[in-house]
């Protein structure tokens, strides 16, 4: 069995010890394109970016690394509940397609509650997974090319379209961490091949009550 191996961009600053900032390097460009390119010259399947109100925005930073690699594969969240599935599927296909098919999708869900009120997230951890799961149920149909109208508890989609899809069919690999039965079950779903069918709900009237 072969090893996909990753490594991890710094977007909130590096240094030498964990935990302080004794030591520490800030953020920037040509220090995030060097990591870059010695994990691309080196053979990793690819970097992880993190997301949070820490580091700086990883899909911007993906976007300028991608031309100054050559096979390196982007692991950048999408935050249901920060962005609208349709915006997110938009960003999906553009830097799939720019990057030649190297963008793989890493679903957050959670995070640090203060953080999210923040944001203006302010659902519990179980209503968070049921946004979660309406917002890949929009995204995903999307990437695949459908027209998607949708109504759930927490998002509405009419006549939702991608006009130009991505590189990677049907849409560019999701990844997920978490260990609570409603983070399991929704990347269940996510990631079975039959999920459109049996887990994907189907348009529901306004009001109408909607299964867990």
């Amino acid at each position: 069995m072969s090893l996909n191996l990753f490594w991890f961009l710094p977007t909130h600053g590096d240094g030498r010890y964990l935990g302080t900032s004794e030591g520490g390097r800030p953020v920037s460009l040509a220090y995030l394109k060097q990591i870059a390119q010695a994990a691309d010259a080196l053979g990793y399947g690819g970097v992880l970016l993190p997301t949070g109100r820490s580091c700086e925005d990883s899909w911007i930073v993906a976007s300028a690394l991608v031309p100054l690699t050559e096979r390196l594969k982007f692991l950048v969240a999408v935050r249901p509940g920060l962005q609208t599935p349709s915006v997110a599927a938009r960003m999906a296909a553009t830097l799939d397609r720019l990057s030649g098919g190297r963008l793989l999708i890493n679903v957050v869900t959670g995070g640090d509650p203060v953080e999210l009120e923040g944001d203006g997230i302010f659902l519990d951890h179980d209503e968070r997974y049921r946004l979660t799961d309406e917002f890949l149920t929009i995204w995903r149909r999307l990437l695949a090319g459908e027209t998607v109208d949708f109504v759930g508890r927490h998002l509405k989609a009419s006549g939702a379209k991608l006009f130009y899809p991505p590189v990677q069919a049907p849409h560019p690999p999701l990844y997920f961490g978490g260990s609570s039965p409603a983070g399991q079950e929704v990347a269940r779903c996510a990631s079975a091949s039959a999920c459109m069918s049996s887990c994907a709900r189907p348009t529901m009237p306004p009001g109408a009550p909607r299964t867990s």
